[in-house]
């Protein structure tokens, strides 16, 4: 009996070893990464735990923490920052088209006047189904014609959008160049159509639950020759390549040889998106086509190449492919350009700005971030981590864009987006 006691006691002895060795491993093991990391970052430690423990107030940990991650945002460019999950994932949501709301943006510079004009309607949503334009001015808004309020005020708007539940409907009041109308409306989810078609004699754009419907809508383009048709890429997100692969059928179909490409605020996007998209424009090349090149911080260059080479099945070798572009067009746009001038599918001259603010130019955004994913639940840090070169001459826009002194053309700021189209298709064709 003593005997087994006595091994009893040994075993004992051997596991309390065992658990007490493990736990001088884990504090020591603590204990060397706590000392391996920055004093700065052990301060902060510190910091915040005198604060817990004597500050006369309390200061919660998300206060303290967004704190820094704000101070740590603007220390970054304009294009890095940390995000929240619900941030992150309502920021892809975006950019995949998958939005909740009517389906306008404002002009920020009419916004700073008091002015409310609309300077883009989302294809897809409520907005472009209640027939709203682009260039035309929200002026009033309520439940009812007797509570309409007769205001320009983007945060009275905003306010108000607020208090509708989706699926309500609710009055717009909107001047447009043939006068005031008033608009039924409501805030609905939908997924937006990036891609839009015309010709002198068709319109197309995409519908339904998921945009993916291709049906014939808007107007057509009289003022384009017979043998040109018109794309608008709006983002590089989405649906659009597949979207855009159905529209250059149309083109195909309608044995047209040349194209207007609009980017006119076109923010850019994703580059796999792009890459897909450039396959139509690269001219002069094979089919392992570099349309990027990617240089990171290391000086470790990386080339990013077109998904196939397309252009000869669409387009003849004295086909014209004109771009239409602003101080909108930007990071992914801008390296579209830079694979249809590289390649020779497009020249200088071939290019129209339109004026933003008596200036013409496209943005400059010639650098890249990526996603790094920071918590379990989902936090990411976006980071800029490289700069993009157009793929042949390795030129980079950044901070400067396309301008003028390239040999492009320019229009001045239309009246209504469908007046600069126009003022724009005359001087690269006309002129």
């Amino acid at each position: 009996m003593s005997e087994m006691k006595g091994k009893k006691l040994k075993r004992f002895g051997w596991i309390a070893a065992t658990v007490l060795l493990a736990a001088v491993c884990f504090i020591g093991g603590m204990a060397t990464v706590w000392f391996t990391l920055d004093p700065q970052i052990r301060m902060l430690v510190k910091v915040k735990k005198t604060i817990d423990e004597h500050y006369y107030q309390e200061l919660d940990d998300e206060s303290f923490y967004n704190a820094i991650f704000d101070a740590v945002n603007g220390e970054l460019d304009p294009y890095s920052k940390y995000m929240t999950a619900e941030g992150y994932v309502q920021s892809s949501n975006d950019l995949n088209g998958r939005r909740i709301g009517i389906g306008v943006s404002f002009s920020t510079a009419a916004i700073a006047e008091g002015k409310l004009k609309i300077v883009r309607v989302a294809g897809n949503s409520p907005a472009e189904k209640a027939g709203l334009t682009a260039g035309s001015y929200l002026t009033g808004f309520g439940k009812t014609e007797a509570t309409l309020v007769h205001s320009e005020d983007y945060d009275e708007f905003s306010a108000f959008l607020d208090t509708t539940e989706e699926g309500e409907l609710f009055l717009l009041q909107v001047q447009t160049t043939e006068g005031t109308k008033l608009v039924s409306i409501s805030r609905e989810a939908y997924a937006e159509n990036y891609v839009f078609y015309r010709s002198n004699r068709t319109s197309y754009g995409f519908t339904g639950a998921n945009a993916t419907t291709l049906t014939e809508l808007g107007t057509p383009l009289s003022s384009l020759p017979d043998d040109t048709a018109y794309i608008r890429l709006v983002r590089f997100g989405g649906e659009a390549v597949r979207e855009f692969e159905a529209t250059m059928s149309v083109f195909k179909q309608e044995n047209k040889k040349n194209l207007v490409l609009d980017l006119r605020g076109n923010g850019g996007g994703y580059l796999n998106v792009m890459q897909g998209i450039a396959a139509y424009f690269c001219k002069n090349s094979d089919e392992r086509t570099p349309v990027a090149a990617i240089a990171d911080y290391g000086d470790r260059e990386e080339r990013y190449l077109a998904k196939g080479n397309v252009y000869q099945e669409y387009f003849e070798e004295d086909s014209r492919i004109c771009i239409l572009a602003d101080s909108g067009s930007a990071s992914a746009a801008e390296c579209l350009i830079g694979v249809l001038v590289d390649y020779g599918a497009s020249g200088y001259g071939d290019i129209c700005l339109s004026e933003r603010e008596g200036v013409a130019k496209t943005y400059g955004k010639g650098i890249m971030q990526q996603h790094f994913t920071m918590s379990a639940q989902g936090d990411v840090l976006k980071l800029t981590t490289a700069q993009v070169r157009w793929p042949v001459t390795k030129y980079s826009i950044h901070a400067r864009g396309v301008l003028p002194e390239d040999g492009t053309k320019t229009v001045a700021e239309g009246v209504t987006d469908e007046a600069e189209l126009e003022a724009a298709i005359h001087a690269l064709f006309m002129e």
